[in-house]
C-alpha cells in the first residue's frame, strides 16, 4: 500500500514536469534546480554481459556463488529509467531492480534529500521501525503516507519489502473474512494438528509454516 501512494503521488507530479526538445527535465518546483535528468534512449555499445561485467563476475565467484548476477552495474552514471552497466550499455530498466526505484535512477531530489542534516541519522543507522522507531517517525508517517492515503483510510502499517507486503494484506483479508462470520482472534495450535478448520476459529500450525510472520494481535 504504501509503495501505491507513493507511486500514486509521483505519477501526478510527474504529469506537471516539463518535456523539452526530446528530453526530461525535473520541475523546478520538485527539485529546485534545472538539470537535464534522464537520458534520450538506450544505447548498447557491448554484449549482455560484457567483458568487464564478465571479469568481475569470476572475482565475485571466487568468494561466492555468482551465477545469479546478471551484469554488474554503473550506479552512478545511471539516470531516470536507464541502468547503465560497467561496460556503458545503458538499458530501459523496466523492472526498477524489484520495483523499488519508482521514480528513477539518481533523482536530483531525493539526492537533495539525503544529503539535509535531518536525515543523515536515518539514513546512517537504519532504524528497525517496527520496535525501535526514532521520536519523529509519527510525524514522517502523517507528512508523507497518511497525506495521499485514501480517504476513509486511517491506519498504515510499514513493511520491509514487497513480499512482507503482499503476504501480511493478504493475511489481514484472511482475518477479516473469518472475523466477519462471527470468528475469533487467531491461535495456534500444537504442532502436527489439525488447524481446526471447518471451525470458525482461525488456527497456524507452526509446523506447516515458511518464511511467514504470526500476526496474533491484529484483532
Amino acid at each position: 500500500m504504501a509503495f501505491l501512494l507513493l507511486s500514486q503521488r509521483v505519477a501526478c507530479s510527474s504529469q506537471k514536469n516539463l518535456f523539452i526538445s526530446g528530453s526530461r527535465y525535473i520541475s523546478q518546483a520538485a527539485a529546485k534546480v534545472d538539470i537535464e535528468f534522464d537520458y534520450d534512449g538506450p544505447l548498447m555499445k557491448t554484449e549482455v554481459p560484457g567483458p568487464r561485467s564478465q571479469e568481475l563476475m569470476k572475482q565475485l565467484n571466487t568468494i561466492q556463488n555468482a551465477e545469479a548476477v546478471h551484469f554488474f552495474c554503473n550506479y552512478e552514471e545511471s539516470r531516470g529509467n536507464y541502468l547503465v552497466d560497467v561496460d556503458g550499455n545503458r538499458m530501459l530498466d523496466l523492472y526498477s531492480q524489484i520495483s523499488s526505484v519508482p521514480i528513477g535512477y539518481n533523482h536530483p531530489a531525493l539526492a537533495k534529500l539525503i544529503q539535509q542534516p535531518q536525515n543523515v541519522s536515518t539514513f546512517i543507522n537504519r532504524p528497525a521501525l517496527g520496535i525501535l522507531p526514532p521520536d519523529n517517525f509519527v510525524d514522517k508517517l502523517r507528512e508523507s503516507l497518511m497525506s495521499v492515503a485514501p480517504k476513509g483510510m486511517s491506519q498504515l502499517i510499514t513493511m520491509a519489502c514487497g513480499s512482507c507486503s503482499n503476504e501480511n494484506a493478504f493475511k489481514t483479508i484472511f482475518m477479516w473474512y473469518r472475523v466477519s462470520f462471527g470468528a475469533r482472534a487467531p491461535t495456534l495450535t500444537p504442532p502436527h494438528s489439525d488447524p481446526s478448520y471447518p471451525s470458525v476459529q482461525l488456527g497456524y500450525n507452526l509446523e506447516q509454516c515458511f518464511s511467514t510472520f504470526l500476526m496474533l494481535h491484529t484483532f
